[in-house]
């Protein structure tokens, strides 16, 4: 389902609920969510006209929550959806639902509704008199409005005018709709919409040029836009609005017999009138004629007519505020609630959150601690080792030495023996000389393996010495 699909038929209760029982049944077959969505979407056009916008805002809520912000089209529409239908009853909390639509809009940057969201924003700033915010507004939307959207061009021209016709600017409230009247006359074949918004802006340049007294413009004009309007029903409460105009006019201009014509359209149409309000308006003009004419018979009656008209309004507007009230306070209990489940799911998932990252800062605290402990371990054990090895060397060495001194004891022995050895043969002369070479020679050969002995400790000495070293290094 597109909104290109929607839109031609927006008007055609057959056409809605065709489409409404297709996605329905879509949802049941599939059970996708989104074909749910799709058909409360279209369920809400089923309820247009007066007496059935209060039934649209349940519907669009329970879509908002569906959609649970998944589509951001979903809840911009909702939201714009709900802001119309709070505009006259409640237009504080309407506001709400407007800015919340054009805050996600400009966000998305995608321009779904943003000029008609504007344009909402810059009326609802117009009917709290504030007319430069509502023109600053008016002039948002024209700025992002297409090109070829002549109809809402136009329109903004028409806002422009409403609003400096409020600001006591008749000859610019003039200018302005002048230009909007324009951009529709140019165009070759105007809708049905089309044609309304130029009779619409036909008959508000009559009020303009009324207010400048300039009667003979605001006659033409309120005359043709009438000729529009005065046989069709739908637009009865344009012709009462005109009508109300011209009556007036009549009367500063003295065309009483122009009133009177004025009188019998409102006889004929006023129990064709659905709406209250224009009712109420349609009979106070006529009442003011017979006030005029002197008709009290017929004043009378008319009297006790709009007595009773403005009793059933009021009893109307009683029921409705109470509705819109009950919707209200739904809404507001219901976003309370969800408001506070969802601080409670936030809560818990932060809890959640926190517990988990205690854990793991705990595990990397044991593990980092358990890894410093066994590094110590390793080191008092590589430091035990070496202490065991440095010990055995020592006695090594100690071994050696000890070895060594008695080998240097040997040898000055040896070389004693030697020398008296020498001294014998010199002073002996009976000594055999063979006998006393071979001892000399044995005690040579003792002193040579001494000395072999003593180089291979000195060796060894400075060899195991300089890994000693390295070690203590």
């Amino acid at each position: 389902m597109t909104e290109e699909e929607i839109k031609p038929i927006v008007s055609d209760p057959k056409k809605i609920r065709l489409l409404y029982d297709r996605e329905l049944k879509k949802y049941k077959k599939s059970n996708d969510l989104k074909y749910l969505m799709s058909s409360k979407y279209l369920e809400r056009f089923l309820y247009i006209g007066e007496d059935n916008n209060i039934k649209q805002v349940p519907l669009i809520y329970e879509l908002l929550k569906l959609n649970d912000s998944k589509s951001e089209y979903i809840s911009i529409s909702c939201n714009f959806a709900l802001a119309l239908q709070f505009e006259q009853n409640s237009p504080e909390f309407g506001l709400k639902f407007l800015d919340d639509a054009i805050k996600i809009d400009e966000r998305y940057g995608k321009k779904y509704f943003l000029p008609h969201l504007y344009h909402a924003k810059g009326r609802w700033f117009y009917n709290a008199k504030k007319y430069s915010s509502a023109i600053y507004y008016f002039n948002k939307s024209l700025q992002n409005l297409n090109k070829d959207d002549l109809l809402y061009i136009a329109s903004m021209y028409n806002n422009f005018g409403m609003t400096f016709n409020k600001l006591g600017k008749q000859g610019k409230a003039i200018q302005q709709t002048l230009i909007g009247i324009n951009i529709l006359k140019n165009k070759a074949i105007l809708t049905n919409e089309e044609r309304f918004l130029m009779n619409l802006m036909i008959a508000n340049a009559g009020a303009y040029y009324y207010s400048l007294k300039d009667y003979s413009n605001a006659e033409t004009f309120l005359c043709n836009a009438f000729e529009f309007f005065k046989d069709k029903e739908e637009f009865y409460r344009n012709s009462i609005t005109i009508l109300e105009q011209l009556f007036s006019l009549f009367g500063t201009t003295k065309q009483h017999h122009k009133k009177e014509k004025v009188i019998n359209f409102l006889l004929n149409v006023e129990s064709k009138v659905n709406s209250y309000p224009n009712r109420i308006r349609a009979n106070s003009i006529i009442q003011q004629y017979y006030a005029e004419t002197n008709d009290f018979r017929n004043l009378k009656i008319i009297s006790a007519k709009l007595f009773d008209l403005n009793n059933s309004y009021d009893l109307k507007r009683s029921r409705d505020a109470g509705k819109t009230a009950d919707v209200l306070n739904n809404y507001m209990v219901q976003d309370i609630n969800q408001k506070y489940n969802f601080k409670i799911h936030d809560q818990e998932r932060k809890n959640r959150f926190f517990l988990i990252l205690s854990l793991l800062i705990l595990i990397v605290l044991i593990l980092f601690f358990r890894s410093i402990k066994n590094k110590n371990r390793a080191e008092k054990e590589h430091i035990k080792n070496q202490k065991e090895i440095l010990e055995q060397d020592l006695l090594l060495q100690r071994e050696r030495n000890k070895n060594m001194r008695l080998n240097l004891n040997l040898k000055i022995e040896t070389e004693k023996a030697f020398l008296y050895n020498l001294k014998r043969t010199r002073m002996s002369k009976n000594i055999e000389t063979e006998e006393i070479l071979k001892d000399l020679y044995i005690q040579i050969n003792n002193l040579i393996r001494i000395d072999k002995k003593n180089y291979d400790f000195i060796g060894e000495s400075s060899f195991e010495n300089n890994l000693f070293m390295t070690n203590l290094n």
